[in-house]
């Protein structure tokens, strides 16, 4: 049953596609893309309009006729409230912070009000996605919400389509918009639990822990910096100067890392890539100078956030097409 379906739902998405484009930027939403349909409730209150009209053809009665007119208005109305709703929206998408795979991306989208009045019990969810909670904006305000989409597999993660709906006020009806917005999110390979201590220069596995410097490191003394740590501080220097001094040491060869594709051999390559991800954030948290070596580019020596962002994102798009490698 599902093979059959699934024509029909590749068909429906290539459909979907083409009458909601993708769309960089600010997406305004116009009556040309607003749907409204009743739900199970308004499709109960409708019979009973029916009904209430029928009995009044039936026995000619004023004030059966008035009720049956009425509540046919009130449905109306309520109808017009829910498109009104939507018209005039304004969305803009924003790129999520990266994660690693596994966990859930979080894209920002800006939801802004072009016409001037409030808008009510608001719903939006991403294909796959988490539904957001009910939302309400101010007349001419806009807000930001995050929509949470769950990251399976590295790479760059696009912001599936976006649904929005509303049922305010009556819930008799249900409006809806569809909304494709160019935002991505940079997924990093899942780190590896509980790795083991990566071979050093040597071929020895390294222990996890920084090498301790020695009196012969000592390179020199400059001015204290605000982030600097305390014990970096030279106080007996420090009091015979007139400047707060901060002792700088030479990093030692030996302290620097290297990360290697080959020390990982004999596991597949995504395999490979999370095993080198536990190694750069441990590396990282350990404060020391590494280098990542992969078969078609090499990272050179340093320590800080952008060397782990640079190698974690060389590790997010190893081995991936062009098309796939680039937002």
């Amino acid at each position: 049953m599902l093979k059959l379906l699934r024509p029909l739902q590749q068909r429906g998405q290539r459909w979907m596609n083409q009458r909601h484009p993708a769309v960089s930027g600010t997406l305004q939403l116009r009556q040309n893309r607003i749907y409204v349909l009743p739900s199970g409730f308004g499709l109960a209150y409708a019979a009973t309009c029916v009904l209430v009209l029928i009995g009044a053809i039936n026995y000619q009665l004023s004030l059966a006729y008035l009720f049956a007119f009425l509540m046919l208005g009130l449905g109306h109305s309520g109808l017009i409230q829910a498109f009104r709703n939507l018209l005039g929206l304004t969305l803009n998408a924003q790129p999520a912070p990266a994660v690693f795979a596994g966990d859930m991306a979080h894209f920002p989208v800006r939801l802004g009000d072009a016409r001037k009045f409030g808008r009510r019990n608001l719903q939006l969810r991403a294909v796959g996605g988490v539904p957001q909670q009910v939302i309400n904006i101010a007349a001419s305000t806009d807000i930001m919400v995050w929509l949470a989409v769950p990251a399976v597999q590295r790479g760059w993660l696009p912001l599936p389509r976006i649904t929005i709906e509303t049922r305010f006020p009556t819930g008799w009806c249900r409006a809806w918009s569809h909304a494709s917005l160019k935002a991505n999110c940079l997924v990093y390979p899942r780190p590896e639990n509980n790795p083991p201590p990566w071979p050093d220069a040597s071929g020895n596995e390294y222990a996890g822990r920084r090498q301790r410097t020695g009196d012969d490191d000592f390179a020199g003394l400059r001015q204290y910096q605000p982030g600097d740590a305390m014990r970096q501080v030279a106080w007996k220097q420090s009091a015979r100067l007139d400047w707060l001094a901060v002792r700088l040491h030479d990093t030692p060869r030996s302290s620097m890392q290297h990360l290697r594709w080959d020390d990982a051999a004999g596991l597949n390559v995504e395999a490979r890539l999370s095993r080198l991800t536990a190694w750069v954030l441990k590396a990282d948290a350990a404060g020391l100078p590494y280098t990542l070596m992969l078969p078609d580019q090499v990272i050179a020596t340093a320590a800080g956030a952008s060397q782990r962002e640079q190698c974690l994102h060389a590790l997010a798009l190893f081995g991936l097409a062009q098309s796939q490698g680039s937002p």
